[in-house]
């Protein structure tokens, strides 16, 4: 019953309501008004729009001033509340909601609105943004059914709501559903015999244990964390072309197997590149941000699709992570959440800061080796190379900046395909392009010699965007140095001079700069965009004379046209000389030489060693960091304030940074923390909702104010207190728990009255009952035809596809299946090649999702093409065909005994009477039509009674009892 308003009257209270009424009981902001804002009032006053400038989203907002200068909320005196007054009113210009808005407030939802202010209007946040804390386990009235708290939680909900538990789960359909829930694949035969004939508790727990082992563990659970990455083989988009990842994969099978813990899981994915001393696994698990799509169509912009990439990674984290739809706030304040506009930027920050630009090669890319064995040893070699290149740098750098560098006076310059002009910007001559820009362009750059200047040491070009203060945000389109050469003009004539080394402004470039000596090569560059000035510095093989009265020419080929249209052409740049003895000397100095010699012994070992790549996570150079603005309603290209330093929100606990810039680790670190009141109950609601189908938060994409209320919130926290603490965030530790409890084991079964009272198995008075995944299909198939092989990692298989599929891009993404009878033919489903533009058709059939973004979970659809499938695609036709063998060859006996082999290796029940009569007519009934008419068993088997066994086993497969776990 709703608790009434409190009357000035208390008589009047205690004739209109039971004596029984607690009317001490506090109303409860987050349980009983927030509901009633969101519903009536935050369409108009909430994050998106704040008529009359009044939110009812934050508390200072809400007991504020609105435009009519009344204050809204008043703590204590309802009748000095706009709000309340506004909501009584008859006035049809003054009432709340407006009509046009909906129906006046119930009058129990205005008495709650009244008590509470009456109260003080206590704000309270939404019951997942503060921390979880442990509740004791209920009492109970039928104590000998729980097995451990998770049953005492879950049955006290059921004797409050009149519910009783079912019996527990038939033996064999047991461990079926534990062995398809922990690894994906159903128990073998002699797994199920040696269960049955002991019917111990300790025979279950020891079958948990031995599943939880398996090495099949990883393959299953990473399937599930791949949706969530938006794991893909290829980029996306338009193009959609290949990307080798297939090593984050592995990493992640991996991570599932050794149970890595959940805290450091996450910051591995979201930072192992930043962690010190990072280990190469490290480094591949941030390979999860890397899957974002990319667009490589000629005439797109990698800035916009850059900046796509970044917002993927923001709202990736927060639905991963959060289970909040944080993707909004990009436009405007949550509409139901207290985050804020402004918060959304200061987040995105974090993830501003990348090396990678929407690029064709996918850079920076990580080399890994093939056999993951040599990974440490691989790793050693990598850090050693950016060990010297970063000593290298910094040595240079100090010599730059000890520098004097003379600008040339009286400039001439020269395009072949692109005009220039020449003109000045704070007293330094520069070249401008002018007009329309020519991809592979030469500049001709001609000076007199600067005086004093008698011996030239080093050469210094600068790139510059066109406008640098704009570019710092949106940048502009880069320019590489193809190739460059000089000469010195003098009395004698013209003579080419010998270039060294091109040295570029940052320690670790994606490119080699001394390609840009050669022309083989792309070189130093601004590719592909640039965000302010840049230079290179080029050395001579000796310090060049410059006679009195020389002159230097500089040529400077330019680049081609990235995505078929944007010319890699410098728009704006300088030209300077030194004759510092420093550079001079550089080349043969012994650290130099020391420093580069490591570089080149490192590379040719790393050469020796069978590698792949795969795109990772890295950090600019803090010298070239980009400026984040926030974009006004969210249009990328609508510049507005600049981010200060990268921030979570308010509403939640501080980050704690390690210093004054807070990075990824930060961040990293922050959703891993025990103190985040979101990170362990999210993610202990996603594995519940693997093994029952529904989480105990319904809406697992949403755990804010718009999504459903947990079923169990007293389960659900204690659960997530425990999975951080004692548990030590052991995702093994929790599946163990759970599968382990009386409610896991519950029989499937729906009576027709349950049916009724909880259709969706909210209060969960049964156990799990959910169709089979799409990979788990494949994987049953396989299984049950004998044709599975297990083989961890690798790149990407090639299974049987229904002809015609592939047929449209196979003339650039070849689907090569291997030959009958190859491993690779019938690995598990997970090493599928996952083409976003057409993910393989029997799991797109099954609802998997196309893997685009972020998918929270799989919505389960019942269609006839599943039927279809399963009778017609070739992959699942052939293991049709193998289980046709396991009846005809690998069992012993009658054809009674023979079907019966073969529905048990699919369903891992006992055959009824009334199966086995329909199976053996429709057996009979295809032996005497093949054996009358050979030509209709073609492509099935050569024998009669092979082709029926043939068809037999594709109508197992497709029954109910194969397809459900």
């Amino acid at each position: 019953m709703r608790r009434p308003s409190l009357k000035t009257h208390h008589c009047l209270v205690l004739l209109a309501f039971p004596a029984s009424l607690d009317l001490s009981a506090k109303v409860d902001f987050s349980e009983e008004v927030r509901p009633i804002l969101n519903a009536h009032c935050t369409a108009c006053h909430g994050g998106v729009k704040e008529a009359g400038d009044v939110s009812f989203i934050y508390r200072e907002k809400a007991l504020g001033k609105g435009d009519s200068g009344k204050p809204v909320i008043v703590p204590g005196d309802p009748d000095a509340s706009e709000m309340m007054a506004r909501i009584l009113s008859s006035d049809p210009d003054e009432v709340m909601p407006k009509p046009e808005h909906g129906p006046p407030l119930p009058q129990a939802e205005i008495d709650t609105l009244r008590q509470w202010i009456t109260e003080g209007a206590e704000w309270g946040e939404h019951w997942s943004f503060t921390p979880p804390k442990i509740h004791p386990a209920p009492d109970v009235q039928q104590t000998d059914w729980p097995r451990n708290d998770i049953d005492r939680f879950v049955l006290a909900k059921l004797e409050a709501n009149q519910l009783a538990p079912s019996g527990p789960a038939d033996r064999a359909a047991l461990l079926r559903r534990a062995s398809l829930d922990l690894i994906g694949l159903p128990p073998t035969i002699n797994e199920l015999d040696a269960f049955l004939i002991n019917p111990s508790e300790e025979a279950y727990e020891a079958e948990i244990d031995r599943l939880l082992a398996s090495p099949r563990f990883g393959e299953r659970w990473a399937s599930v964390w791949m949706d969530l990455a938006r794991y893909a083989d290829s980029e996306g988009l338009g193009i959609d072309g290949r990307r080798t990842i297939w090593k984050y994969r592995d990493w992640l099978i991996d991570a599932f197997n050794r149970d890595q813990p959940f805290d450091q899981f996450t910051i591995d994915q979201l930072a192992g590149d930043l962690i010190p001393d990072a280990t190469l696994e490290q480094k591949i698990a941030t390979a999860f941000h890397r899957l974002t799509q990319a667009n490589n169509e000629g005439g797109t912009d990698d800035e916009e699709f850059r900046v796509a990439a970044v917002i993927d990674r923001v709202n990736t984290t927060w639905e991963v992570w959060q289970g909040v739809s944080f993707g909004c706030v990009q436009c405007h304040s949550h509409p139901y959440d207290p985050i804020e506009f402004n918060e959304f930027y200061e987040f995105t920050e974090f993830f501003n800061q990348t090396r990678d630009a929407d690029l064709a090669e996918h850079s920076p890319l990580l080399r890994v080796p093939v056999d993951s064995k040599r990974n440490s040893e691989v790793n050693q070699l990598n850090e050693q190379i950016r060990s010297a290149e970063k000593e290298l740098h910094a040595t240079r750098t100090a010599i730059d900046s000890r520098t004097t560098w003379h600008w040339p006076s009286g400039m001439q310059a020269v395009g072949d395909k692109t005009k220039l002009e020449v003109k000045k910007h704070d007293g330094i001559e520069e070249y401008r392009t002018v007009g329309n820009v020519t991809k592979d362009s030469t500049f001709e750059l001609t000076f007199p010699t600067p005086d004093p200047l008698t011996t030239l040491t080093a050469l210094r070009v600068e790139f510059w965007p066109t406008d640098p203060e704009t570019a710092i945000h949106t940048p502009e389109w880069g320019a590489d140095l193809k190739k460059i050469w000089m000469e010195v003009i003098d009395a004698d004539g013209v003579s080419q001079k010998p270039l060294a080394a091109v040295i570029a402004d940052e320690a670790h470039p994606l490119f080699n700069p001394n390609a840009s000596l050669t022309g083989k090569g792309r070189g130093w560059g601004t590719y592909s965009k640039t965000f302010g000035p840049r230079h290179a510095i080029v050395l001579p093989k000796e310090p060049i004379a410059l006679p009195e009265g020389s002159s230097i020419r500089v040529h400077l080929r330019q680049g081609g046209a990235i995505l078929a249209s944007f010319p890699m052409v410098s728009e704006r740049g300088r030209i300077a000389v030194t004759d510092s003895v420093e550079w001079a000397d550089h080349l043969a100095d012994t650290e130099v030489v020391s420093l580069q010699r490591q570089i080149e012994e490192a590379r040719n070992q790393l050469k020796r060693i069978p590698t792949t790549t795969v795109p990772v996570m890295e950090e600019r150079d803090p010298a070239f960091a980009r400026s984040t603005r926030q974009f006004i309603r969210g249009n990328w290209l609508d510049k507005g304030e600049a981010v200060e330093m990268a921030g979570t929100p308010r509403v939640f606990p501080p980050l704690n940074p390690r210093s004054d810039k807070p990075d990824r680790l930060d961040l990293a670190r922050w959703i891993a923390s025990a103190e985040n009141p979101l990170t362990a109950r999210v993610a202990v609601n996603r594995f519940w909702l693997e093994l029952f189908g529904t989480g105990i938060v319904p809406t697992p994409e949403d755990f804010g104010s718009a999504g459903e209320k947990p079923t169990h919130p007293e389960l659900l926290d204690t659960l997530a207190v425990r999975f951080s603490s004692d548990m030590r965030w052991s995702v093994k530790t929790l599946l163990r728990e759970i599968v382990l409890s009386a409610t896991y084991r519950q029989d499937a079964s729906v009576t027709p009255e349950l049916a009724k009272l909880d259709a969706g198995n909210r209060f969960l008075a049964r156990g799990p009952r959910q169709r089979l995944t799409a990979e788990m299909v494949r994987d049953h198939a396989l299984a049950a035809g004998g044709l599975i092989q297990h083989r961890s990692g690798g790149a990407p298989t090639h299974p049987p596809i229904p002809p015609g599929v592939w047929t449209p891009f196979q003339g650039n993404d070849k689907w090569d299946t291997p030959k009958e009878g190859a491993p690779d033919r019938y690995r598990r489903a997970v090493y599928t090649y996952w083409k976003r533009s057409i993910p393989y058709p029997s799991f797109m059939t099954f609802d998997a999702p196309t893997r685009e973004m972020c998918n929270k979970r799989r919505l389960v659809s019942n269609t006839p093409l599943q039927a279809l499938t399963v009778l017609n695609d070739p992959a699942f036709n052939e293991c049709a065909k193998g289980l046709a063998r396991v009846m005809k060859y690998g069992t012993e006996g009658d054809i009674d005994a023979k079907l019966a082999a073969g529905y048990r290796q699919a369903t891992s029940r006992t055959i009824t009477p009334d199966r086995l009569s329909e199976l053996r007519s429709l057996y009979n009934r295809l032996e005497s039509e093949y054996k009358a008419d050979p030509a209709t068993m073609a492509m099935m088997a050569g024998t009669p009674d092979g082709a029926a066994f043939t068809v037999v086993g594709s109508v197992i497969l497709n029954l109910d009892e194969a397809l459900t776990r």
